[in-house]
């Protein structure tokens, strides 16, 4: 592990565009080191949660790579896709530009929507209690596809850094997360048994209910056409595209790199 404060400033390094690196506010950034024929190369990425994001776009900088030779980028991401597996990350998201490092592993287009000044509605959706806790657990397990006792885990950090909240209709849960002025539809789920009853729509009415009055915007990510019509009921707008890789249907075998 590595962090953008050991690079050798004073080597010829260039990052996905063959252009020096930008350090300027990486400080957050994680990061490995791999040696390629002698060579060093490092790839820096940033923790949220499930999910790690080497993301190279302007104010939504979350990661890069840097190396001496173009070449040897591909073998770092490799080795970045791996070690997040084996970190247990669910997810890792790059940014267009650095697809084509990453696209042995067929990562899927995930689009961003936003929505300006989310309203509230009224919604039959209910905040998680001690009443509704289990079937949150067994719907996690599902949606997850981990044990309960790593869904209880998973609960128990939710609660813990304060800025999520998770809602529940018999079926499906809405999970919401504050992110200063903003807001994140962080998950919604409806069991396949109950899909086509409307449930997605109340789970969507009760997330920006719970958000409205205390963001400004609210956005989320989706990778499904059919999501993206319920989104666009609601007003949210498509602003960009990422790729991701989902990480717990990797095989982990030894990557290239030696």
């Amino acid at each position: 592990m590595v962090t953008t404060y050991d690079l050798p400033l004073d080597e010829n390094l260039m990052d996905m565009n063959g252009l020096k690196p930008d350090l300027a506010n990486t400080h957050d950034m994680h990061g490995i080191s791999i040696e390629v024929d002698g060579r060093k190369a490092w790839a820096f990425y940033t923790d949220d949660g499930d999910t790690a994001r080497v993301v190279s776009e302007g104010e939504r900088r979350q990661g890069m790579m840097i190396a001496t030779r173009t070449e040897d980028l591909y073998e770092v991401a490799d080795c970045l896709v791996h070690f997040l597996a084996t970190a247990r990350k669910s997810w890792v998201v790059f940014s267009i530009d650095i697809g084509r490092f990453v696209r042995d592993y067929d990562p899927i287009t995930l689009m961003r929507l936003t929505l300006d000044a989310p309203k509230a509605y009224d919604h039959g959706a209910a905040p998680l209690s001690k009443e509704n806790k289990k079937a949150a657990l067994r719907l996690f397990s599902e949606y997850y596809d981990e044990s309960i006792l790593q869904s209880i885990m998973r609960l128990r950090r939710f609660r813990g850094e304060g800025k999520y909240q998770t809602y529940l209709v018999d079926g499906g849960f809405a999970i919401t997360r504050l992110e200063g002025d903003t807001g994140l539809i962080y998950d919604i789920y409806v069991t396949p048994s109950k899909q086509g009853q409307g449930l997605g729509f109340e789970l969507m009415k009760c997330a920006l209910t719970s958000l409205a009055g205390k963001v400004s915007s609210v956005y989320l990510h989706t990778s499904y056409p059919r999501a993206r019509r319920l989104y666009e009921k609601f007003g949210f707008k498509a602003v960009y595209s990422q790729l991701g890789i989902r990480l717990d249907e990797i095989a982990l075998t030894p990557p290239s790199a030696r």
